[in-house]
């Protein structure tokens, strides 16, 4: 339910977020913190960082993919994951939710969360923040958290690795 709750929050925040503040700013930069955060309208028609721009089919079908690969995987697997684990995962299926629903309805994503005056270039919204949060989060659990079936984590499953391949050459 935790998981419902979280990615029906991100993807009402980021559609509202855009349905009232993208008329105010159609062709202006709004400042919110002078010299440092700036409310600006972007039409984003590629991925992030504005990579692979003009290829909206290709985004929708692969979001479409993994959305219900994410839901697949998120259902079955509800009861054996961890909270930090359900939040990061949310986080990454709200916010590509979200993106997906503009790319579906207006053809592109809807940007205007711009600091690019204090050295961060692109502007971007509420979902791809909840992506990028989601993913960190999702890299910290692999790396610090989760544990194979055998208890053992990653790095030690990696040290495991080194002293078997230098014994082996012994």
């Amino acid at each position: 339910m935790l998981q419902i709750i979280i990615i029906a929050v991100i993807i009402a925040a980021d559609q509202l977020s855009k349905i009232f503040l993208m008329p105010e700013i159609q062709n202006e930069s709004v400042t919110v913190i002078s010299n440092i955060f700036y409310l600006t309208h972007v039409n984003n028609r590629g991925a992030s960082f504005g990579m692979m721009q003009g290829a909206q089919i290709f985004f929708i079908i692969v979001t479409s993919i993994v959305l219900v690969a994410a839901a697949v995987f998120m259902v079955k697997t509800r009861k054996r994951q961890e909270l930090f684990l359900k939040i990061s995962l949310s986080l990454i299926f709200g916010g590509a939710f979200g993106n997906f629903i503009d790319r579906i309805i207006f053809g592109y994503v809807r940007d205007f969360l711009d600091f690019s005056r204090i050295g961060f270039p692109w502007v971007f919204n509420m979902a791809d923040a909840c992506l990028v949060v989601g993913s960190i989060l999702l890299g910290v659990y692999v790396i610090f958290f989760y544990k194979e079936q055998d208890g053992k984590g990653l790095f030690a499953r990696l040290g495991k690795k080194e002293s078997k391949a230098e014994s082996d050459e012994k």
